[in-house]
């Protein structure tokens, strides 16, 4: 295992034959696997995994065939498949994986695997934390948020999970990492979060009808102006803002897209852009771009480019050297 102190825990671990692989897997995840059946052999199991605040990402490698139950899970947990096929039985059936699937693990059913040679990324992250994101976008959260397991509810969404997990494994993955930045830990839980809601099928996609908070008024809306405006630099969440602003996440959400055309987060990064623009202009001998933009909680360069070049017609490096 190799981590810094309050920072990524990360861990590598390899195991030969079935029983030092089985015991291996009960000694890293909480749910308890135990075989069953007679498809079983010897091999090798090769598996990194890393976690951060809430957000974690496996990648494994197995070189076996074998036959197993597991107790429920107490994450969500949603499996890419890169290779080879996995076998996935719930109390909704089976459910037979090839290359290229994802596939979201049910949390309150007993799962049974019948795993083949392959190689997969798992993103595991909190039932909790993703029931306070539909809180804050729906302002319920249904009694049975994940009715069951399931794939994605497209095409493009496991296109859009596959490039999620990769991006996750990868960010938690490498020392020193991005994630740990102050800024970047929350918004890789929210974005992880968001699209967990968005890919896999749940009970918010069936309400027809969010009803409307109720009026901020503009008094409480300044208040949450001015908190992100003084508090850009630092990690804060939606109910940050929404504390400091004397109203419930909800409702604050609801006043930004009436008064202001976009969500608290948005304009949290339309002042994290503004900040790092002013910091283009103002960098001394040796700044970088990417320094900058990591500075205000922009973790993909591309993604800051993109948008900095429609706010402000040019280019992050082009305003780095012009002044």
């Amino acid at each position: 295992m190799t981590s810094a102190p309050g920072g990524v825990r990360r861990e590598s671990v390899r195991s030969a034959g079935l029983d030092a692989t089985v015991q291996l897997l009960n000694e890293i995840y909480p749910s308890r696997v135990r075989l069953v059946g007679r498809t079983h052999d010897n091999g090798t199991l090769a598996l990194n995994t890393a976690d951060y605040r809430g957000v974690g990402a496996d990648r494994c490698r197995m070189e076996m065939r074998f036959d197993a139950l597991t107790d429920p899970w107490p994450d969500l947990n949603a499996v890419w498949l890169i290779k080879g096929r996995l076998g996935l039985g719930d109390r909704t059936g089976e459910h037979a994986l090839t290359a290229g699937d994802s596939f979201l693990y049910s949390t309150n059913d007993v799962m049974q695997f019948h795993a083949q040679p392959l190689e997969l990324v798992v993103v595991r992250v909190g039932q909790a934390d993703v029931a306070r994101m539909a809180s804050r976008q729906f302002g319920v959260v249904p009694a049975d948020l994940w009715p069951a397991a399931a794939r994605p509810v497209s095409r493009a969404m496991n296109t859009h999970w596959q490039a999620l997990s990769g991006f996750v494994r990868k960010t938690l993955a490498a020392a020193p990492s991005v994630a740990e930045h102050p800024l970047v830990a929350g918004q890789l839980l929210e974005y992880v979060a968001a699209s967990m809601l968005a890919v896999f099928p749940n009970a918010t996609m069936q309400l027809s009808h969010v009803q409307s908070p109720g009026d901020v008024g503009t008094a409480t809306l300044r208040r949450a102006v001015a908190y992100v405006d003084g508090n850009a630099g630092r990690p804060i969440t939606v109910e940050d803002i929404a504390t400091a602003a004397g109203t419930s996440a909800r409702a604050l959400q609801y006043a930004f897209r009436r008064h202001l055309d976009c969500t608290p987060r948005e304009y949290l990064r339309r002042v994290r852009l503004e900040r790092a623009h002013r910091d283009l202009q103002d960098a001394g001998p040796g700044e970088t771009v990417t320094a900058i933009a990591l500075r205000w909680g922009f973790t993909s360069t591309g993604w800051f480019g993109r948008h900095y070049r429609a706010a402000y017609g040019r280019t992050p490096g082009e305003t780095l050297r012009l002044h």
